[in-house]
């Protein structure tokens, strides 16, 4: 569950000057052209590391489903593909990500890296609606 509606979170994973929290450490360097066919770079940056991710655009229904190809070194020969769906929940969003075309050991690593950047999406749309309360 996030702290913001569905067109907010949809605009955090589609505007590549807001996609820095797309890393397990919460930093990371995105070049994309988001349109159906478009493709992306997401470099995640950690300590003395940097480790590029490539993808495809395959669906852009804003503000509800995205899905494209995602292809590292530990995604096998083949790009593997994410989709994530939203939905609004009260105040918020819940968001559902499925992974797919995983080698099997990777299935595992790559659920908790997506935990972990999904915890620092959260925290951005957390602080992003703390500065806009009232004072």
């Amino acid at each position: 569950h996030l702290p913001a509606s569905p067109e907010i979170v949809f605009a955090r994973w589609t505007d590549p000057a807001s996609m820095a929290w797309l890393s397990p450490t919460g930093e990371a360097e995105v070049v994309a052209d988001v349109r159906v066919g478009g493709r992306f770079t997401v470099v995640m940056l950690g300590e003395a590391t940097r480790l590029q991710h490539t993808g495809e655009y395959l669906a852009i229904e804003p503000p509800s489903r995205l899905s494209f190809t995602w292809a590292s070194p530990y995604t096998g020969n083949e790009p593997s593909v994410v989709t994530v769906e939203l939905a609004p929940s009260g105040a918020g969003t819940v968001l559902r990500l499925t992974h797919e075309r995983l080698p099997a050991d990777q299935v595992e690593p790559h659920g908790l890296g997506w935990a972990s950047i999904i915890d620092h999406l959260a925290a951005v749309l957390a602080a992003e609606a703390g500065r806009k309360e009232p004072p």
